[in-house]
């Protein structure tokens, strides 16, 4: 009896174990990911098997263990029921889906969806030490992981800067770093701490504010200054002092705001500004006595220079030709039109398109050029400017001549148009679970876009994304399960749940957050965490 009444500590120590697990693997292991989920299963049976009375326990308690205390504590819980519910709706979906192979691997991504809620709303709540460890190992992983990244960063190994992050997508990779800053941002102005201990706080949180300004993600932007503004408006709320301090605190918002406008339009203001040319000034012969080509009507626009001045197409080619064995009319190792790749480099080191500006390039230059690197300064200083200024070339390129490939900006602009192409179609129940695909591959063809095969891709939108499938009655119950647990009790809205709530319906703008493995496990663990597994103190 004795050891069976001792079994209980060591369940709660299996499951904290779980827990951290899936914090670690989050970041840092898609295999850990995975495993913990089988883990926190087992924990959650091993749990149920233990008889109430080993463990002090009165059997007919609602805290009491087995399978029915455990059943009726998920049931009762709406939050629980509203997830398990949205993951159902893709089971359902199959009765109208003809891609049972997309289906099934689109329901394995999601499982977490109905593992965690299901699980964790049956285990007991965590106890605030037991809880902050959680916290404390996942802020702790996402920093290895930044020095995996920054390690990439300064050897310079990457031909996208966005490449490295090495185990998820730097997309998803930005949104916990975002999250852990404020999770830091929260214990610096929250929690007592020792002087040392609230130094490294403060500089472990400048050093992911860095990380995510490298990342050039302009979702990750947009979202680490939204949650600044959502701090800052939840601390307002909360603040219990006189009017005085809440008018000081608005006002200081605002300048903070108007600040960020300002610095953000003297950034975009230099790439849309392209001062006039004066045919008459300009020289009409290289240095070797061939014909220069003038242009600003054809050509686009790089860091607010023409591209299409000072070009000298045969003296470029011959050049390239003695520097690369890449043939100058063939493409980039990223499939980039290799003479655009060299014309736009040259322009963004303020070169000329010929022979001496050929000759200015250095064998870095040349690899860049090989990678397909289009932008010296770019790829030199990566960060918000080096992201605008790509933005703004993508967009022009697609305004212009109706280009949208390869552009992060204007693919999404065509995922938009096929989107909403099919929704017209499959507005009331959508297309079914697997047929998501499929429905993308005929919108594009219907609606003549521009979009290359290899660029014609899902809404990159969640929202759009459960529309598609499950038409305005999914929708309707994706957007309940999501909004439905902060706006039903005030003891959910916490800062912590507040910030991350935030954080996924902002990221579900600009991607399917929820497609991938480690978007859908963020969302159901921290969904699941923040709500049941926090003390209830």
């Amino acid at each position: 009896m004795a050891n069976e009444a001792a079994i209980r500590p060591y369940l709660r120590q299996a499951y904290l174990f779980g827990l951290m697990m899936m914090a670690v693997g989050l970041t840092l292991s898609p295999f850990l990911m995975t495993l913990a989920q089988f883990w926190l299963v087992l924990v959650w049976l091993a749990d149920a098997l233990v008889p109430a009375r080993h463990c002090g326990l009165d059997p007919q308690s609602p805290k009491g263990t087995g399978f029915k205390p455990k059943l009726s504590r998920f049931w009762h819980n709406k939050a629980a029921v509203l997830l398990v519910a949205f993951y159902l709706m893709h089971v359902v979906g199959l009765l109208w889906t003809s891609d049972f192979q997309y289906a099934l691997k689109d329901l394995r991504v999601k499982l977490p969806i109905l593992v965690l809620p299901f699980v964790m709303s049956g285990m007991e709540p965590l106890d605030r030490k037991r809880f902050d460890w959680v916290m404390l190992v996942y802020v702790l992983s996402v920093f290895v992981a930044t020095l995996f990244s920054f390690s990439a960063y300064l050897r310079h190994d990457y031909e996208d800067v966005r490449e490295i992050s090495r185990f998820i997508s730097h997309i998803r990779f930005c949104l916990h770093i975002v999250f852990c800053i404020a999770i830091i941002g929260n214990c610096l102005f929250t929690r007592r701490a020792p002087l040392w201990s609230k130094t490294m706080q403060f500089f472990l949180m400048l050093w992911l504010v860095y990380q995510v300004f490298i990342f050039e993600s302009l979702s990750g932007y947009v979202i680490l200054a939204a949650v600044v503004f959502v701090s800052v408006v939840y601390a307002f709320l909360q603040w219990q002092k006189g009017r005085g301090w809440r008018i000081a605190v608005g006002f200081l918002a605002l300048v903070a705001v108007a600040v960020v406008a300002l610095v953000a339009v003297r950034e975009v203001k230099p790439f849309l500004k392209v001062d006039p040319v004066d045919f008459s000034t300009l020289e009409k012969k290289t240095a070797l006595g061939n014909d220069y080509w003038h242009d600003t009507v054809y050509t686009p626009v790089e860091d607010g220079k023409y591209v299409g001045l000072y070009y000298c197409k045969p003296e470029m080619e011959a050049a390239w030709s003695q520097r690369s064995s890449l043939p100058f009319d063939g493409t980039t190792a990223n499939g980039e039109n290799l003479e655009a790749t060299i014309a736009r480099y040259l322009t963004s080191k303020d070169l000329r398109k010929d022979a001496q500006g050929m000759a200015v390039l250095t064998d870095e230059d040349i690899r860049n050029i090989e990678q397909g690197v289009a932008n010296y300064n770019n790829w030199k200083h990566p960060g918000l400017r080096a992201r605008l200024s790509s933005t703004l070339f993508e967009y022009n390129l697609y305004r212009k001549f109706n280009n949208p490939n390869g552009g992060s900006l204007s693919q999404r602009i065509e995922f938009t148009r096929a989107a909403f192409h099919i929704i017209k179609d499959h507005w009331l129940f959508g297309v079914g679970t697997g047929d998501v695909p499929l429905a993308f591959r005929s919108a594009y063809d219907e609606i003549r876009s521009p979009l290359a095969e290899e660029f014609r891709f899902r809404a990159h939108n969640q929202y759009l994304s459960v529309f598609i499938a499950f038409g305005i009655v999914g929708l309707a119950l994706f957007l309940l399960m999501s909004l439905f647990p902060f706006l039903s009790s005030r003891t959910n809205r916490t800062y912590l749940y507040t910030v991350f709530l935030c954080v996924m319906l902002l990221s579900m703008f600009p991607e399917d957050t929820l497609e991938t493995q480690a978007g859908a496990t963020m969302f159901a663990f921290f969904e699941c965490f923040l709500l049941f597994a926090s003390p209830k103190d």
